[in-house]
């Protein structure tokens, strides 16, 4: 029994360890297959943008419709094919009729022209349809560019709190230890520090996925590179946008008219619609068919002939392709100044939006350098015995909460200006300060 007992011991420590050796394998693997921070590689927010246009897969998917819309004119231009006909008789009837050997030719008229028309214009459609794709990538761009660097700011905000709990620690400890609340201090410090770790690796967490969020929105064929940006937070002003002095509403406005892409395809929409109408419409002109070949008899007497005659559209006038073409036109007049009256709409919004936003990052500038002086202050009454630690915890929570709004300050603001860029269809405010 005991033999017993001693081999299912054996058989367990052998399975533990087999697990445990696994596990390991598997964090190892894992760890080599994780980016490391020696992995990332920096950009900038205009090399992303530029990397993205020349290789984000579904623009290249986007810019195969150009193609398309090219072959489609060609198609509407196209003629049409000629028709080999024959009529060979054979018996007695043979002997006093010609068996027939030819061609006939359908020839359209008035139609092939107005086709290639409408086709060119779908053409400038679609390659309206693709600038706005690249756009509002470039937009998408930016927006997860921000996103990461906001990611990264939190991270920022971590690791000084970090630092000042550290601080908060090591004065905490240099105190005489036979002062008031001494061991309270000590542990109430060594705990928010503790605490401020799992923070710290929370905040690592969401940078990650931050990181993988933009490159996802960068879209790279064949790329294993995890991007990264070149600015390590907010804080850094190289990145942030300056102080604008946005042009009045009407100068707005004309932007917006002047660069949307959609707009523009929504024009082109128009005018096709336009033109089917006239495609339609010229569906009941006659066409004509031009024929001839060769005759020959039985009795060896051959020659030619010659034939012609019209497609008259009596039976079917194609009416209802004419009233669809114009309902069709006048639904695509009915989008554009629907979508001319919402620009008009949110271009006010995200004007006012951005100025009130604009203002409050202004104010918190400030808020930040005073309750950044405040905490600077209060640490050294710590320091020197003037104050109690709770008091100084109470200006330390203080401080992160400024910088907190501080952050989602700059962020409502960054979001009033993409919004703002989105219905301008430019990418800058210099655009319109240059017009």
């Amino acid at each position: 029994m005991n033999n017993m007992n001693n081999m299912k011991k054996i058989i367990f420590i052998i399975f533990i360890l087999l697990i445990t050796s696994l596990n390991a394998f598997a964090t190892e693997q894992s760890q080599e297959l994780a980016h490391s921070d020696d992995d990332k590689l920096k950009i900038t927010l205009q090399e992303a943008m530029n990397k993205a246009l020349e290789g984000n897969i579904e623009l290249q998917e986007q810019r195969k419709n150009l193609g398309i819309s090219q072959n489609d004119i060609k198609k509407a231009n196209a003629l049409k094919n000629p028709q080999i006909q024959s009529n060979v008789l054979v018996g007695q009837i043979g002997k006093s009729n010609a068996s027939q050997l030819g061609a006939l030719l359908p020839i359209e008229i008035a139609k092939r022209g107005e086709r290639k028309k409408a086709a060119e214009i779908g053409l400038s459609y679609t390659e309206n349809k693709i600038k706005d794709y690249e756009f509002k990538l470039k937009l998408r761009i930016r927006t997860s560019y921000f996103n990461l660097l906001i990611a990264k700011s939190n991270l920022k905000i971590m690791e000084d709190r970090k630092k000042l709990l550290e601080d908060l620690l090591e004065i905490a400890k240099n105190k005489p230890q036979n002062s008031d609340n001494y061991e309270i201090d000590v542990l109430q410090a060594d705990m928010r520090l503790k605490k401020q770790l799992i923070q710290i690796n929370k905040a690592k967490a969401n940078v990650r996925s931050a990181q993988y969020n933009f490159n996802r929105v960068l879209n790279l064929e064949n790329n294993l590179t995890l991007y990264d940006t070149m600015e390590d937070s907010l804080f850094e002003q190289a990145f942030f946008i300056a102080h604008i002095n946005i042009p009045d509403y009407e100068t707005l406005e004309s932007t917006a008219f002047q660069h949307r892409y959609d707009l523009k395809m929504y024009e082109a929409k128009i005018a096709k619609a336009k033109k089917d109408i006239t495609v339609a419409q010229h569906k009941r002109i006659p066409d004509a068919y031009v024929g001839g070949g060769y005759a020959f008899m039985n009795d060896g007497n051959s020659g030619g002939y010659v034939g012609a005659g019209l497609d008259v559209p009596v039976l079917y006038t194609y009416e209802p392709e004419i009233q669809n073409a114009k309902l069709e036109y006048e639904k695509a007049q009915l989008e554009y100044n629907s979508l001319i009256n919402i620009t008009k709409n949110i271009i006010h919004t995200n004007h006012d939006k951005f100025v009130i936003a604009m203002e409050n990052v202004e104010h918190y500038k400030d808020i930040l350098d005073e309750s950044n002086r405040m905490l600077e202050l209060s640490k050294k009454r710590y320091a020197k015995g003037k104050t109690q630690l709770t008091n100084l915890i109470i200006v330390e929570n203080a401080h992160r909460e400024v910088l907190n709004e501080y952050l989602s300050a700059i962020g409502v603001y960054y979001n009033a200006y993409i919004a703002l860029l989105q219905e301008l269809g430019v990418d800058s405010f210099s655009e319109i300060v240059n017009l």
